[in-house]
């Protein structure tokens, strides 16, 4: 798997179907247990915490949990995501968590009025993270802290080694990075963190892995649509990266990987904490 750093970013736009494989079985399942640790020893009860990005609200509900009885909310851009958070935090019986619509770049809220900021598997989608960052600094207390934690997929292993998904794996780096994305993000994120005004950082790096035949055969339905979806392969055929013949040899490639006995694959998380002072 090759990684190319220097591939033309075109406009942002969202990679992923909201209501594809990839939300349904990755994204709604995520915990702040598990996908928030890093952040979860600085947080304390009576917080009051914004969660940029939140998504389906499977983290948020657990950040609103671990502040308690301190409010938490959820900002994101996609109503449907918005309206499975407020389903999710209905579901727990929570009145310590709200969910709003927002852009990260132009935050709807006062400076100064945060005590924490959490942002999980955003930063890498957007075209000026640096931006959103400011304006995370902007709406924190002085003494607040931000947690973030984006992939970076340069370290990303799939077992068996296989000509053809390296290829899918490749035009799939392009396609993040044509939507206006860095799938290499993870490992700037002490230095996003610094140049947007924060004073303290520290970094840290997670994995995350699919090493049974179960979670084998589970990834294998959410690479089929990240690798060979319409949307990609559309992009890859206009763009010169691959013909539907190559679209149609990842997406068999993919299927016999999903079905090998000895199918692996792990992706990295870089993890990032900052103080404003």
């Amino acid at each position: 798997m090759t990684v190319d750093n220097k591939q033309p970013r075109q406009q942002e736009a969202y990679m992923h179907d909201y209501d594809g494989a990839l939300n349904e079985q990755i994204i709604a399942e995520r915990t702040v247990d598990i996908h928030g640790a890093f952040f979860l020893p600085y947080l304390g009860t009576g917080m009051s915490l914004l969660d940029c990005g939140c998504g389906p609200g499977t983290i948020t509900v657990g950040l609103a949990q671990a502040v308690s009885p301190g409010n938490v909310t959820g900002i994101d851009l996609e109503e449907s995501q918005l309206k499975l958070a407020r389903e999710n935090a209905a579901k727990l019986g929570l009145t310590n968590v709200k969910f709003e619509s927002g852009s990260a770049y132009e935050l709807p809220y006062h400076d100064n009025l945060f005590d924490a900021v959490f942002s999980h598997a955003m930063l890498e989608h957007m075209h000026d993270p640096l931006a959103v960052l400011k304006e995370i600094h902007r709406v924190l207390k002085p003494g607040g802290l931000v947690g973030i934690r984006s992939v970076d997929l340069a370290a990303t292993l799939i077992a068996p080694a296989e000509a053809t998904l390296d290829r899918a794996y490749d035009i799939w780096l392009k396609y993040r990075q044509h939507c206006g994305g860095d799938p290499f993000l993870g490992r700037r994120l002490r230095a996003l963190l610094r140049e947007a005004g924060f004073a303290k950082t520290i970094g840290s790096a997670s994995s995350e892995t699919w090493g049974t035949p179960q979670l084998a055969e589970s990834m294998m339905s959410v690479l089929t649509a990240e690798f060979t979806g319409s949307k990609i392969a559309e992009t890859a055929i206009q763009m010169g990266w691959a013909d539907q013949a190559q679209m149609d040899n990842a997406a068999s490639a993919l299927n016999d990987w999903g079905n090998h006995a000895d199918a692996f694959m792990a992706i990295v998380w870089c993890e990032a904490v900052g103080w404003k002072v």
